[in-house]
Formats: structure tokens, C-alpha cells, sequence
């Protein structure tokens, strides 16, 4: 009997302890995003916006951001919120005890039935600015000219919308090889899709077939259209469907590898698989840290170089997008091995996609976007959509604005309950 009492004694100090380190672990976790750019300088941003901390397979915290989602939350995620006051230089992000404050006239219910949509940010800047630019109330600070969120407007056409910051964007931390690696990246969308799909999932004994309705879409823009082709080409059971965004694909193009040897020594590989999960190859786990990473800054001009059609966006829109932009990402993110790129193959793809940009592209221009098409693996449904007189950011404009959402709307709505052929 003592041995049996001293057992569960010590069981339960297991368990304490168990939750007293994954509650400081969740701490660490707020407090690394705390710091991040978006967090510390540029919280207004995140107006409207719902934040959670989806822990990676390495434990590190990435940032995710919904809209009007009330749901009670699950082991994997911290949800935060951010509260602004009225000057807007005040703000604090605390954790929210497990439950989420959404004041929207939506009920968990209803909310569920949204379909939801996870969507990537590109080369260069982070999900805030890119997809909720002037949303919430972001009228209070005096701003004349409507909102370009397409996060409230896939909200508003019945979807329920996501974005994600990768490493070093926004409001995810950079990690400790302080670069950006296309891999890497997958394995966080990998996690952040089933956080997603748990949140969505009913507990209500429905039939399983019925919860392939709740698996998300999935839309990158750009080089963010890149990484998401290699997530459904590694794991299509993790999505509903694939929106290739003004993709930069093109089969002529060729990454180059990265050099074997630098300066006689082993140059940072991270395919090399050494068991610390820094990726560097060394077995050390600083992911190569002590190698300088020259910080180099975004620019003003840089924010603004996508919007090349006349008339498409008003200055005082585009000049708004460059400000919270280089708020968001001060310091430009510095991808490495992009030649794991080379391995993005369109007949790889077997789940529905929708093809997508602008006719007026100069990163995606037809002659590519009709390669990608073709290409794609048969089996499953496929659309391609030119939107006219349009550019890079279809979705920011004025002409175009509406038109995206359509597609986009129609494209994850349609099929056999928005899921994916493999799946079936």
C-alpha cells in the first residue's frame, strides 16, 4: 500500500510538473513573439484579427492569425490577444486562459460550417500587411480610404480565412540559423494545418467522411504559391484544395545548389540530417548560427514595386501597404536553399487546384501560368483564372480586388465538400 500511495505521488509531481513547463514553455513562446516587429511596433495591424502561437515540430512558436473564430482551444497553441487603446501606441498581449473573447454575432456553430482557407505570404512580406491591409478599425486612426482586408472579405463572402508568418516574417520569430528554408517552412504549414483542421472538426459522432469538409484550403502567393506546391505535393491528405496565387514557378528556372565547402570547411546543409533539428549538419544545434547573416533592410521602394498598372491602386492605398509593410518587416528575410525549389513538379499535384493570376504578372507571366496548368497531375479538378488589367497584387486593387475573391470564393466552395481527390 505505501509503495502503491508513493507511486501515485509520484505521478502526480510528474504531471505538475509536466504543466508547470509546458506552461513556461508557452510563456517563452509569447514573450519571442512579443518581440517580433509586428507584435512590439506595428500591433494596430492587428486590428480585427484573432492571434494564436501554433508550436512547430521543433517546438518553435509560429504566428498565426484568424478572423471571428470562437472556439475553445486546443494543446498545441496559446491564443493571445492584442489590446489596443484609442492612441494606439499603447498595447499588450496577454494569454487568454484557454478560451478565446470574440464579440462577432457568429456562434461557434455557425462558424464551423465556414469553410476555412490557410493562406501564405510571399518572398518578401509578412501575412498582416499582405492580407488585412487597412481592416479592423483602423478608420479610428484617420484613415479616409476602405479596407483591402481579404481576410474580412472571404470572411464576409462566408469562408473562414487564416494566415501564417513564416520564420523571420512578422510576428514569427526568427529561429537560430536566422534564414528562411523552403522545407522548413513546410513543416510548419504542416502543423498549422492541423491545428486548423482540429478547430474546424466536429465532436459530434458526424460521419467521418463529413469532417473532409473541415480540411482547409490552401493558398500561396508568389514564392509563397512555391512553398504551398510542395506542401501538396508532400501531404495532400492535409488539404481541402490548392489556390496557386501569381506563382512564380517556371520549369527553365534552376535553383542553384548551395556550395559543399566554404573555406575548407563543411558548408551548412540543411539536408543533412545530424539529429539536433538545427538543419546545419554540425550536430551542435545553432543551426549554423555563428555564421554572419548580413541584415539588410526593405524598402520603401521595394513595398511598392508590384503595383505597375496605371490607375490600379490610389497612391494613398499603396502608400498605406508600404508603411505597414516595412513596419511589419523592417529587415528583409533572408531564404536559403532555395534550390529545394527545383523539386516543385506540377504532376506531383493531385488534389483540386486553382491556378490564378494576373494577366498583366511580370513574375508570373501566361506562357509560365499555361505550363503550370497543363502540367498539373490528373485525377482532380483544376481551373485557371486570368483576372484583366491586372498585376502582381490582384488582391489589393481596385480593379481586381473583387474579381480574386470570386474565383476564390467559388473555387473552395465547389466540389465534393471541398475535399481533395485523395482524400475520397
Amino acid at each position: 500500500m505505501i509503495s502503491s500511495n508513493s507511486t501515485v505521488v509520484e505521478n502526480d509531481n510528474l504531471v505538475s510538473r509536466s504543466i508547470s513547463t509546458k506552461s513556461l514553455q508557452e510563456q517563452q513562446h509569447k514573450e519571442m513573439v512579443d518581440q517580433t516587429p509586428l507584435f512590439k511596433d506595428a500591433s494596430h495591424l492587428l486590428n480585427g484579427l484573432d492571434t494564436y502561437i501554433v508550436e512547430a515540430e521543433d517546438g518553435h512558436p509560429i504566428s498565426l492569425y484568424g478572423i471571428h473564430f470562437t472556439s475553445s482551444n486546443t494543446d498545441s497553441s496559446i491564443d493571445i490577444n492584442v489590446d489596443i487603446d484609442a492612441d494606439a501606441d499603447a498595447k499588450h498581449i496577454h494569454i487568454d486562459g484557454g478560451k478565446e473573447e470574440n464579440n462577432t454575432i457568429d456562434n461557434a456553430n455557425v462558424t464551423k460550417r465556414r469553410r476555412p482557407i490557410l493562406m501564405l505570404h510571399g518572398r518578401t512580406w509578412s501575412s498582416v500587411p499582405v492580407y488585412h491591409l487597412l481592416g479592423g478599425n483602423q478608420y479610428d486612426r484617420g484613415i479616409s480610404h476602405h479596407s483591402r482586408s481579404l481576410m474580412e472579405a472571404l470572411y464576409n463572402a462566408g469562408l473562414q480565412p487564416y494566415c501564417m508568418d513564416f520564420r523571420g516574417f512578422g510576428g514569427t520569430p526568427r529561429d537560430s540559423t536566422n534564414y528562411v528554408i523552403p522545407n522548413r517552412c513546410v513543416m510548419d504549414i504542416e502543423c498549422v494545418l492541423k491545428y486548423i483542421t482540429n478547430k474546424h472538426n466536429h465532436d459530434d459522432g458526424t460521419n467521418m467522411n463529413d469532417s473532409i469538409h473541415y480540411l482547409p484550403a490552401l493558398m500561396g502567393w508568389s514564392q509563397g504559391a512555391l512553398v504551398a506546391q510542395l506542401l501538396a505535393q508532400k501531404s495532400p491528405l492535409l488539404i481541402s484544395k490548392l489556390i496557386l496565387y501569381g506563382s512564380i514557378y517556371d520549369p527553365l528556372v534552376s535553383y542553384p545548389r548551395q556550395p559543399l565547402y566554404v573555406n575548407n570547411n563543411r558548408a551548412f546543409d540543411s539536408n543533412i540530417g545530424d539529429g539536433d533539428g538545427d538543419g546545419d549538419g554540425d550536430g551542435d544545434g545553432d543551426g549554423g548560427a555563428s555564421r554572419n547573416t548580413k541584415m539588410i533592410e526593405n524598402t520603401f521602394n521595394g513595398a511598392i514595386e508590384d503595383f505597375t498598372v496605371e490607375g490600379s491602386i490610389p497612391p494613398a492605398a499603396a502608400i498605406e501597404f508600404a508603411e505597414a509593410a516595412l513596419s511589419s518587416d523592417p529587415i528583409k528575410a533572408q531564404w536559403h536553399y532555395l534550390c529545394q525549389f527545383n523539386n516543385c513538379d506540377p504532376a506531383r499535384v493531385h488534389v483540386p487546384t486553382l491556378v490564378v493570376a494576373g494577366d498583366q504578372d511580370p513574375y508570373a507571366p501566361l506562357r509560365v501560368q499555361s505550363e503550370l496548368f497543363t502540367n498539373l497531375g490528373r485525377g482532380a479538378d483544376r481551373t485557371w483564372s486570368i483576372i484583366s488589367d491586372a498585376d502582381h497584387a490582384v488582391h489589393l486593387l481596385d480593379g481586381g480586388r473583387e474579381r480574386f475573391l470570386n474565383v476564390v470564393k467559388s473555387f473552395v466552395d465547389n466540389g465534393k465538400k471541398g475535399g481533395n481527390a485523395a482524400c475520397m
